[in-house]
This record gives structure tokens, sequence and C-alpha cells, in this order.
């Protein structure tokens, strides 16, 4: 039997696939279930994993064995089926670079349950990228069963994709200051967001950078539908879209989509994980590019932290400055492309930073206000991949945060 024991293989074999189904189109979401013989409807809970915009490998697999095509649909699988979607994708063990759930799902999960109930009934759900309506219960099921960071990812590959779409158009531009706009893409992918979110979280409150806050709910989506929309308008190609759920327990999921890369930076609040290929690799933060980025966007009328700092020779000697002005370079730390970030301003509660925070938080990276103690105690930002990193930049931030301050 082949053996895929690089991603090249991996997205070579899913392009095999892919290409012998014609009019293929690959899903917004996909998933096997099982439900018990002794249940009499589908639950969620019969649906443990829920691929989002992601997983591109397994909904191939599937949907060659049941004859899928695309849009929403629901079909039920015999044992003979399952063993040859197992079968199918079993090659996909060799790359051990990161888990593989789908396959570990039905091999280990669903088909020695089978095994255990054969009169259950093994179904694979697929949603297309545009709503439909389904009088199929399993699809119900499998829609209720989106934990949220399915949800964030959903939301925020949905503005990626519109962001991606527009990009090197001919934008109509909203003035929001004199050095500040927003663009017809910025509306049309806080749009798609919303629209997603309230398909599956439709009590939940939310506020998106163009449209403000809707909704009273304890459970709120923070949304920036491009950070980095100069740089968007003027097709360079440094830009995000960020979604993160906050509760009073904290930020239980984000994510800081790269709509050009098409790379899908995410965390569940416990880990944080970079999606990319159709599948998630950990992220792992590092101090080796000596890159720090440091955002000098702010007040023209009193220092700022950020725009004394870049110029600093005393960092020069240390780090290479970099003014990447999209808040993409958070989640770059997380990743262990940056070394740091630097910001100053007020940011908690901010649709720009929230998703960033809690990816480098998730990531291990150390993240404090500009004082040193902990994130929103004062003002800024130091997100730092390890301790020296952060320490370093503590020293050299002090006397511009002091300026700063003023007397």
């Amino acid at each position: 039997m082949d053996q895929w024991k690089t991603m090249d293989d991996i997205l070579a074999a899913r392009t095999r696939f892919e290409t012998a189904i014609d009019g293929w189109a690959p899903p917004a979401a996909h998933g096997v279930g099982l439900r018990p013989s002794a249940a009499p409807d589908h639950q969620p809970e019969h649906f443990p994993l829920v691929n989002a915009y992601g997983h591109r490998l397994p909904a191939v697999v599937i949907a060659t064995v049941v004859g899928h095509t695309a849009g929403t649909a629901a079909y039920r699988l015999t044992r003979e089926e399952l063993e040859r979607a197992i079968e199918l994708i079993s090659p996909a063990g060799a790359y051990l670079d990161y888990d593989h759930p789908n396959l570990g799902s039905w091999r280990d999960r669903i088909l020695p349950a089978l095994t255990e109930d054969p009169e259950a009934e093994v179904v694979a759900v697929f949603i297309g990228e545009e709503p439909e309506e389904s009088p199929d219960p399993a699809i119900d099921a499998f829609r209720a069963a989106f934990p949220d960071q399915a949800v964030a990812i959903a939301a925020a590959t949905a503005g990626a994709e519109v962001v991606r779409k527009m990009y090197g158009t001919d934008l109509s531009h909203f003035d929001k200051s004199p050095t500040d706009f927003a663009t017809e893409a910025d509306l049309a992918s806080e749009r798609a967001i919303r629209e997603t979110i309230a398909t599956y979280r439709p009590e939940d409150a939310f506020e998106g950078e163009e449209t403000g806050r809707s909704g009273d709910s304890e459970r709120r989506w923070l949304v920036d539908p491009l950070c980095g929309t100069l740089n968007y308008a003027a097709q360079t190609p440094l830009a995000a879209v960020n979604v993160a759920l906050m509760t009073p327990d904290g930020v239980l999921t984000a994510v800081s989509a790269d709509p050009i890369s098409e790379e899908i930076f995410w965390t569940d609040a416990t880990s944080a994980w970079l999606r990319q290929g159709g599948g998630d690799t950990v992220l792992t933060p590092s101090p080796r590019t000596r890159l720090v980025d440091i955002q000098c966007d702010g007040p023209l009328d009193r220092p700022f932290v950020g725009g004394q700092l870049v110029a600093d020779p005393r960092l020069r000697a240390h780090f290479g400055p970099r003014v990447m002005s999209s808040t993409l370079a958070v989640a770059w730390v997380a990743a262990g492309r940056r070394a740091a970030y630097v910001t100053d301003g007020h940011l908690e509660g901010s649709v720009h930073f929230t998703a960033g925070i809690a990816l480098c938080q998730a990531a291990g990276c150390v993240v404090t206000d500009l004082n040193g103690d902990p994130i929103h105690t004062g003002r800024g930002m130091i997100a730092a991949a390890d301790a020296a990193t952060h320490q370093l930049l503590l020293d050299l931030v002090r006397p511009h945060l002091a300026a700063a301050d003023g007397p």
C-alpha cells in the first residue's frame, strides 16, 4: 500500500481524488457521525468531529465513496463503505507532522461502535458554500454540533474568501479619517462573517469593526473583517481577518485568517494551531528570526511608544524592526515568524487585537502590557516568543513609555 509520508504526497493524493469527481466543490463543513440504534433521532453528540473549512482530503475521500459532488447533503453509509473510506485515507497516517483526526474518528471510534451496535446508522454530512435548507434531521444535528472553534473558523474563512476574491479589484473607499478608510471588501467580509455566525449562533452578540455592536448576550463575537486595509487597497498582501468569541470567562476561541496565503491561525484557548493544506500543525513560538513588528499607527500630536521605538538604535542593535501594519504579525509571533510584537494603546475588547492576543497566549508566548504587567492592566502590549526577548524589549521600551506618559 502507498504511504503518504510528506505534505506533498497528501496534497497530490487529494488532487487525484478531487480531479476524479466531475464538478467537485469542496464543502464548507463536513463530518461523519453515528446514531446508535437505540436513539430515535439524530443528535449533535452523534457527530464527534466537525470539520469547518479544512481537512479537504477526508472530505473528498468520503465523497468518493458515497458519490457526493457539491452542495449540502447527508448520506447513510454501510459498514463496507466506511471500511472503504478508511482504506482510502489510511496512507495519510504515514505523515507524522500533524494528527489525522478524521482517520482516528472513523477507524478508532465509529467502526468499533458499529461493531458493538450493528444496527447503528453511520451518516456523512456535507455543508455547501451556499446556505441551503434540508429536511434531513442528520444535517440539522450536524449543524448543531458545531463547536465554537468550528464556528469561528467557518466565519473567518467566509470573510477571508470574500477578501481574497476582491483582492486587486477596483474598490470603492469610505473615509474614516484623513489617514484611514474602509473598502467594499471590508464591508462585504464583515457581512459574510456576520451571516455565518448568525447561522450557527443566532443568540450571540456581534461587534464588528464596520457595523458596530448588536445583541446583548454575554457571548460576544469580536470581528475585524480586514485588518490591514491600507495594505490591501495598495495590493500589498499583508492583511488578516480576525474573529474572536469573548465571554465573561474570557476568550473561548479565536481565529486570524490570512486571506491571501489561505492560512488559518486558530485557538480553542488551550492550544494554538495553523490550518493549511487540509491539516493542523501546532504553533511554536521562536525568537530565531530576531524580527520585531512594531505598531506605528498612533497620535500625531504627542509621542507614542511605537513611533519612537522603531527609530531607537538600541533596538536595531538587537532586532530587525518591521512595520507590517496588520495584526497578522501578532499571529506570526505565535507561529515563530516574528520574535515579538509591540503596540501602544488600549487593547481590551479590541476587535483588532483580541484574536491575536488569544493566539499568542495559547501558543505559550509571553504577553504583557508595556510595563510588564498582565495584559490590559496598563497600556499597550508586548507579545514575545520567549522570556529573554520579552525582558530585552521591556528594557528598550521603558524610556519611550516614560516619554509617552509625559511629565
